[in-house]
């Protein structure tokens, strides 16, 4: 926010562990003591909104991927996906020619046409 006349000043009491932790965020990434807290405002703001929409929120080891798991409530469940509705209307795909033959046949009838 750059416009300053629209900034709410706040006085903040600390205990001097929160105020020491608050020190070392702001050497680790090299923000203000502003920034930092309102950056775990915002933190605090996804955590409640992934909880009211019944997502999960986790921290994962430094070596390990990000998965996202999200759990629907039993009357909201995801749409399937398209393929799969094609797959029960019409039946798996069933062609014994390679990859290569496919795209083959088809680059021929387009030469052909």
């Amino acid at each position: 926010m750059t416009n300053t006349q629209k900034m709410v000043r706040l006085n903040l009491d600390l205990s001097p562990e929160l105020n020491q932790i608050l020190d070392e965020l702001v050497n680790k990434t090299g923000r203000n003591k502003s920034d930092v807290l309102r950056q775990a405002i915002r933190l605090m703001q996804v955590m409640v909104i992934a909880k009211e929409e019944t997502e999960k929120l986790g921290l994962t080891e430094a070596n390990q991927l990000i998965v996202n798991e999200v759990i629907f409530p039993s009357e909201q469940q995801p749409k399937p996906h398209p393929l799969d509705t094609f797959m029960e209307r019409l039946g798996p795909w069933e062609d014994e020619r390679t990859a290569e033959e496919i795209v083959k046949d088809i680059y021929d009838s387009r030469i052909s046409a």
